[in-house]
């Protein structure tokens, strides 16, 4: 009886740790990992990492991809995830709700709370914080755009590049060589310095 009671304990306590969240996962493509869980601590990718809910860090030699994913992702070409706190790194970041740095070559966002560095930064709804890069474009912007060229449909803050570009400013300075401002700006256009207080 008590080898069966102690056979029935140690299958038990297997089957719990199996299930249990895995802090490490490895993964060759997609689902074809080690172990196959929706939720880790540490994910490791050669060609593609496809780890619903990373808690850490998310690390791919090709691309990462998670929906929820706070602490570091980073990868070679892609990096995407739905949700992501902290740090996102690769040729191309995309995230729909971005809280921390996104650093690319090229960086999209729905949202954004924190920066975007790279080449070229995109947001298409709501950025607050800073978008550093050759190119930088915003819907509504609230912060600092630093680059060769900015834009943005709705700004609060600074523009600070060769070419600024603005539909509609609350308040802010542009400093550049030509600084547009299509509506509610001192002037249409002007060089050197436009805005409003």
């Amino acid at each position: 009886m008590k080898k069966l009671l102690a056979s029935f304990l140690l299958v038990t306590s297997l089957a719990l740790t199996a299930a249990a969240e895995t802090p490490i996962k490895l993964s060759l493509y997609d689902t074809v990992a080690w172990p196959h869980t929706d939720f880790t601590n540490v994910s490791l990718g050669l060609i593609d990492n496809n780890t619903p809910v990373v808690h850490g860090v998310d690390l791919n030699f090709i691309s990462a991809r998670a929906e929820e994913m706070h602490g570091l992702q980073a990868a070679f070409a892609y990096s995407r995830s739905y949700e992501m706190r902290g740090v996102q790194s690769a040729i191309y970041t995309t995230s729909k709700d971005a809280v921390g740095l996104q650093w690319g070559l090229l960086n999209v966002s729905d949202t954004l709370t924190g920066v975007q560095w790279g080449l070229v930064n995109v947001n298409d709804m709501e950025a607050l914080g800073a978008q550093i890069g050759a190119v930088n474009f915003a819907q509504s912007m609230t912060g600092l755009q630093f680059g060769f060229y900015n834009q943005s449909q709705y700004f609060k803050g600074l523009q600070f590049g060769f070419v600024n570009n603005i539909t509609v400013i609350d308040r802010g300075l542009q400093i550049g060589f030509v600084n547009i401002i299509k509506s509610s700006g001192w002037f249409p256009g002007m060089i050197f310095v436009n805005g409003r207080f």
